[in-house]
């Protein structure tokens, strides 16, 4: 079966796949970056390519990528009614530079996948969700954290709108009922089945309720709201996203007003 998965959607969206990244200019084993040294230096070299002024944003995308990897089980089991083998030692963490930003993601070295029981799928899912986080998510997010010298809740606190916005991608963008069905599943385990304990914090940080803002792009469209602040202002001249939560109402009018602006005047 591993040989007829579909890896386009999360390729696009999360570069993560067997093949990995076409051209990496930086590659390590997922598990050293249990190694603080290791780490640092990585995230030292990922971060000239993004023009960061310290750690936090290297640590940021590193960090946040596992919490792409958990939604990346969700979509797997949504599809085929497996998990895939997505331990640290199974991983090699990929950046590849793309115009004026940079990709992370992994490849998978052997693909090897986990089917779900016949009977019990939900209890499955949860236990192994579970030790998937405590085993291979908390361990490199607190190694991350640690080595950039920032708190675990930097990361933690992103990952609400991540799963949040993936979960809206799937409800708007599969046509086919039965995945939807099997993600919804999934998104309620995560949410609701994970104990905090596994995550080291005190609340799940998938919990989520998403916030919409307009969107400057289309007329009467909406934009998801981060859940927390991505650090991607801390790059030289930097600024924050749009949908960051850490903007003042004025200060995100503001934004709209110019980028509605620039936006019609590429129209005309």
């Amino acid at each position: 079966m591993s040989t007829e998965l579909d890896f386009s959607l999360i390729k696009m969206y999360f570069h993560t796949s067997p093949e990995g990244a076409d051209h990496p200019i930086l590659e390590m084993r997922s598990d050293q970056f249990l190694d603080a040294d290791i780490a640092k230096q990585t995230f030292l070299e990922a971060g000239k390519l993004v023009q960061a002024i310290g750690l936090e944003l290297p640590a940021s995308f590193a960090g946040t990528s596992f919490g792409n990897l958990c939604a990346i089980q969700l979509l797997m089991f949504a599809q085929y009614h497996i998990i895939l083998d997505l331990s640290l030692p199974n991983l090699m963490f990929q950046v590849e530079a793309h115009d004026d930003h940079a990709h992370l993601g992994y490849r998978i070295i052997e693909l090897r996948t986990i089917p779900a029981p016949v009977e019990g799928q939900e209890a499955w899912l949860a236990a192994s969700l579970e030790r998937f986080v405590r085993e291979t998510v908390t361990p490199a997010v607190c190694a991350i954290a640690q080595a950039a010298g920032v708190k675990p809740q930097m990361i933690w606190q992103q990952y609400g709108s991540l799963l949040a916005y993936v979960r809206d991608y799937v409800r708007d963008h599969i046509p086919v009922p039965a995945m939807v069905e099997s993600f919804e599943v999934g998104y309620r385990v995560i949410t609701e089945q994970v104990p905090p304990d596994a995550f080291g914090v005190r609340r799940n940080p998938f919990v989520h309720t998403p916030r919409y803002i307009d969107s400057p792009y289309t007329p009467d469209g909406k934009l998801m709201m981060n859940s927390s602040c991505c650090m991607y202002d801390k790059r030289e001249n930097g600024v924050k996203c749009y949908t960051c939560p850490m903007l003042t109402p004025d200060q995100r009018e503001s934004m709209r007003v110019e980028m509605c602006a620039k936006t019609e005047a590429q129209t005309i």
